[in-house]
């Protein structure tokens, strides 16, 4: 991490230590809750008892408390536990196991199973101070008053797959199956749910059911202000189970990831600039990197390096700052001090070091050195990211955008289609709109290309690419005054833009949907150089 920072990605700084660790861990002890870590000793008590944990035991907990309620990947625990040697995954299991029942007749709600992976410590703040850290989430099956096994099966079914679905983000964590149902079973609501494990989101799943009709209904509620971020009902017939079953963990899945993640933003803004971790300040840049304009790209990438400096494992700040580059790089912009390509293609390959379990961070990565360094092995990753997470909308349109530059319109279009479907009304919505337009008109439906460009527009109306897209089909179509309208648009746009700048990106990486927009931009006067 230092020898990427040397070479300016971010700018001239200094390392300094992983902040986590610093604010978790005091030099003699550090105290959670009920629990209290003597570090000198590496020993652990609880209200003033010893427990008995064994080395092992100790060095558990302790890197689950370093973590600061995020979650901690078996590799990194089995490391910590068993330093130097090659170990089955089934020790470190057993060892949970252990601990767990050390910690008392709760300790299955302490160390909490993640999916996909590894644990995470819940320990109930003494205040109202929250857990740092990506968010933690319950998706709670909500029994109705005379239901039928049939009715419960099918809820039961129902918030097993969005589980499952959920498990493959890595930008929140989600609640394990048997605690979910274990909370269910006892009859807890979603206050007892977030007061007892710590989670920041609660997404209820009911089912009622009316001869042949079932009406499932979702509310996802933020746990720390009590207000639901969006609540749906869905229909369907009995008779279709499956199918109805696979619809709504499509449609829940592709709206909680927004609105989670819009939620999190709103929740940075609200605290103290001097209380943000190394998450909170990814979050701050979040907003400034999706931005179809560029004005904030070096604010955006002023909180990416204090991020990284804070957590120097997690990735998704490279990406996204090697993200920022590329999106400039793209759009002509001028560079923001060194060699932005060098830059940009650095902080790629540092991001896919430290973070290539995370399918968002391998699809930005892939899809910034494919596009940079034409590298057509790069195209297998964002299949790979796609098959890890088909349900997240950013990788769908990153693996859409890498398709449509191989020339392979139909993939694009199948990834743009889905990334449009899972989040209709995402702020966003109109770059997968655009892609479909982009799409179709590689496949030579001009006027089909035409109505998405136009839905696109009508989303958002500064997009350079729709423009371009249209410009292109108005050309093809023989409606050269709307083509030249569209050139005089993008222009508006950026003034920067020319022919020559085209071509020489065309000329870098061979991008099969420059190719095809040229000679109709030509031909609609934008101008050469």
């Amino acid at each position: 991490m230092q020898e990427l920072f040397r070479v300016g990605c971010f700018g001239s700084f200094e390392r300094v230590e992983n902040f986590r660790k610093l604010a978790m861990l005091g030099a003699m002890g550090t105290t959670l809750g009920p629990f209290t870590l003597d570090h000198e000793r590496r020993q652990l008590m609880r209200d003033g008892r010893t427990l008995a944990l064994g080395q092992r035991g100790y060095v558990l907990f302790e890197t689950l408390a370093e973590a600061g309620g995020a979650a901690v990947s078996k590799d990194t625990l089995m490391e910590r536990a068993w330093p130097g040697l090659v170990v089955e995954e089934s020790n470190l299991s057993v060892q949970i196991s252990a601990l767990r029942r050390a910690l008392g007749a709760d300790g299955d709600s302490i160390v909490i199973t993640v999916p996909r992976i590894g644990y995470r410590l819940v320990v109930r703040p003494p205040s109202s101070e929250t857990l740092r850290g990506p968010p933690l989430i319950a998706v709670l099956p909500v029994l109705n008053q005379g239901s039928g096994d049939e009715e419960n099966d099918f809820s039961d079914g129902t918030v097993d797959d969005v589980i499952t679905a959920l498990s493959r983000f890595k930008t929140f964590a989600v609640l394990s199956r048997s605690a979910s149902f274990a909370l269910r079973d006892r009859g807890s609501n979603a206050a007892t749910a977030a007061r007892e494990l710590g989670v920041r989101y609660i997404l209820e799943v009911g089912v009622r059911r009316r001869a042949d009709r079932l009406r499932v209904t979702a509310q996802l509620l933020s746990a720390d202000v009590g207000a639901a971020l969006f609540a749906e009902s869905y229909d369907g017939s009995a008779s279709e189970v499956f199918a109805f079953q696979d619809r709504i963990t499509q449609a829940v899945v592709g709206v909680i990831e927004p609105a989670i993640r819009t939620a999190e933003i709103e929740r940075v803004r609200r605290k103290p600039p001097e209380s943000l971790d190394a998450y909170d300040l990814f979050l701050k840049a979040l907003p400034m990197v999706y931005a179809p304009t560029p004005q904030r790209h070096e604010e955006a990438l002023a909180l990416l390096q204090k991020s990284a400096e804070l957590d120097p494992s997690f990735g998704l700040p490279l990406a996204y700052a090697a993200w920022i580059y590329e999106k400039r790089i793209s759009a002509r912009l001028p560079s923001l001090g060194n060699s932005d390509h060098d830059n940009c293609i650095a902080l790629a390959h540092a991001a896919l070091k430290v973070g290539r379990s995370d399918p968002i961070v391998r699809a930005i990565c892939s899809f910034v050195l494919y596009r940079l360094e034409r590298n057509a092995a790069m195209l297998e990753g964002l299949r790979e990211a796609v098959r890890e997470n088909p349900n997240n909308v950013v990788i769908l349109n990153l693996s859409g955008i890498g398709h449509q530059m191989s020339g392979d319109a139909d993939e694009a279009l199948r990834c743009r289609r889905r990334a449009y479907e899972l989040s209709p009304s995402a702020p966003d919505a109109y770059v997968s709109l655009h892609g479909m337009g982009a799409a179709e008109m590689m496949r030579g439906n001009l006027e089909t290309a035409v109505q998405w460009c136009l839905r696109s527009l009508a989303t958002f109306n500064e997009w350079p690419f729709t423009y371009m897209t249209l410009a292109t089909c108005y050309e093809r179509l023989g409606r050269m005054d709307d083509a030249r309208a569209m050139v005089r648009r993008l222009r508006e746009l950026n003034p920067t833009l020319t022919l020559t700048a085209l071509e020489e990106g065309v000329d870098r990486c061979d991008d099969a949907y420059g190719l095809a927009v040229i000679p109709s931009l030509r031909a609609a006067g934008l101008p050469e150089r």
